[in-house]
């Protein structure tokens, strides 16, 4: 069973992936990231008004994040 400890530690640790995932989008989207941190290859945006799957991701997929835009 978890305790109060273990909650409160894993909380945490969504806590601060959600962030570091939420600048990471900002500053792909402002431009200043162009590139997988993971393979260094050319990272790949697609809009909403390009795809039904719109997205940040590299050609090996090691950075695939699905974006749902408020439209």
């Amino acid at each position: 069973m978890m305790d109060l400890k273990q909650f409160k530690a894993i909380t945490d640790r969504s806590a601060k992936s959600y962030h570091q995932q939420k600048a990471f989008i900002k500053k792909v989207l402002a431009g200043r990231i162009d590139t997988c941190p993971q393979c260094k290859q050319k990272l790949i945006v697609i809009l909403p008004n390009e795809s039904s799957e719109s997205g940040i991701y590299c050609q090996k997929k090691c950075t695939d994040i699905a974006l749902d835009f408020d439209c």
